[in-house]
């Protein structure tokens, strides 16, 4: 899961940062974050069932 952080975490503090400069696009700034916690806890819940699958 680190592995997926760290790949994740780069775009999301970008996006995030910019939205932050913004004036008018300030309050969107938690759309990043949010969709950030969304892919991570999906991508680890796939990769669970693939390697259960492949490991009965």
């Amino acid at each position: 899961m680190n592995k997926k952080f760290s790949y994740l975490f780069g775009p999301t503090f970008l996006v995030v940062s910019i939205l932050l400069l913004l004036d008018g696009y300030r309050q969107y700034a938690i759309v990043p974050v949010l969709l950030f916690w969304i892919v991570l806890f999906a991508w680890d819940a796939i990769e669970k069932k693939k390697k259960a699958k492949e490991n009965p």
